[in-house]
């Protein structure tokens, strides 16, 4: 009952703190300049970027460190 609840609670705070951290390492850290007007694969290279490679990296992530080639 409430303890089912706290569970379910404690399991999905967990999972969208994981989450948040692992889509925004990868998505926000590059500037864009819009008046480029690059075609759209060129603007996604240039806005997203790889973390570096280790095995916390790899293990935590899913190996979505590898933004670009994912």
């Amino acid at each position: 009952t409430i303890n089912v609840f706290l569970c379910l609670y404690l399991v999905r705070y967990l999972e969208s703190t994981w989450f948040i951290w692992v889509s925004q390492m990868n998505h926000i850290p590059m500037d864009i300049d819009y008046d480029k007007n690059e075609d759209w694969v060129s603007t996604q290279l240039h806005a997203t970027c790889n973390v570096n490679q280790s095995l916390f990296n790899d293990w935590f992530t899913g190996h979505l460190n590898f933004q670009i080639e994912h």
